[in-house]
């Protein structure tokens, strides 16, 4: 589980709107399909970073060791007393090395009323923070992780706090698609596809195809740490993916989370890389399949070899 953190709709412009409207227009004649995932090349490598000060305090030593460890995609975690100008270096050094950096920010109350504020002021301060960058120093995307099943209003209500979820994760998207072109993502248990849900057209479905739909790419948290396990615990969400035409990355963990059979904290690098492989060369024929994350950075740096 990630630490607890603290972490508006402007108009669009006239060209932009056009555009839209003739987006709209070709989708209202074209066969109503879902857009095809293509496949990659090589499968995403991605890791959570909550330590955001490693940027700033040992900057070359933490690119050196993503750079290693083969990282192509890195959620960042928004500090915002960090000087604009220590992300800036790093995200334009991160974009020269290969690596893909998305702002990573959320904590569990942010589905709730009273805590809503903090989702769209991370968005604004992402965007603001883009449009006085150069576009090498930009970031590609925003992460969301809200994981509302920690609150003890789940156990009171879980309905209402699902429908939260729900409204949250539509909000996410609607408000990072008003005026940018960043790629909306987040952070989603395997358990979601349990849970029958409206799926906004007349219908039900699961609640986890509903957010993957949503969403431009989904991090799905395969908590296990067995590979069978792992393949098992995503295989209908990569079947879900894989009709809405939408990426999906296998997250695994490393950290000691004292909760059995979820990490590979006391399994060490080895048996983390073999599953890792297998679960690449097993989930290779799905469209959906993306590549995989590890949570989190620190802690698979210190796995034991």
């Amino acid at each position: 589980m990630k630490p607890m953190m603290a972490s508006k709709l402007s108009k669009l412009p006239l060209g932009m709107k056009a555009a839209l409207l003739g987006i709209v227009l070709m989708l209202a004649i074209a066969p109503s399909q879902p857009v095809p995932v293509h496949a990659q090349q090589q499968p995403v490598v991605a890791t959570w970073m909550w330590n955001t000060f490693s940027i700033w305090t040992d900057r070359a030593n933490t690119l050196d060791a993503l750079q290693r460890n083969g990282i192509t995609l890195l959620f960042l975690q928004i500090d915002t007393d960090i000087p604009a100008d220590i992300y800036r270096s790093f995200l334009a050094e991160a974009a020269q090395r290969g690596i893909e950096v998305h702002a990573l920010d959320g904590a569990p109350d942010w589905v709730l009323p009273r805590s809503s504020a903090k989702l769209y002021q991370f968005i604004d301060w992402v965007k603001t923070f883009n449009a006085r960058a150069l576009p090498a120093e930009q970031f590609r995307g925003i992460h969301l992780d809200v994981e509302p099943h920690v609150l003890p209003e789940w156990y009171a209500d879980q309905d209402a706090v699902i429908g939260l979820l729900m409204d949250t994760i539509s909000g996410f998207v609607e408000e990072v698609k008003s005026d940018s072109a960043l790629i909306t993502g987040a952070s989603l248990p395997v358990w979601l596809d349990a849970f029958n849900v409206r799926d906004g057209y007349g219908g039900r479905t699961t609640l986890s195809d509903r957010l993957i739909r949503q969403l431009d790419q989904t991090t799905l948290m395969a908590y296990r740490n067995s590979t069978e396990n792992i393949l098992t615990s995503v295989s209908k969400e990569l079947d879900e993916a894989e009709k809405a035409g939408k990426p999906v990355i296998v997250g695994v963990e490393t950290l000691n989370n004292y909760e059995p059979d979820t990490s590979f904290y006391d399994k060490g690098r080895a048996e983390l890389n073999a599953a890792l492989s297998t679960v690449v060369a097993a989930s290779a024929g799905k469209a959906s399949f993306a590549g995989y994350a590890v949570h989190e950075f620190s802690s698979w740096l210190t796995l034991r070899d």
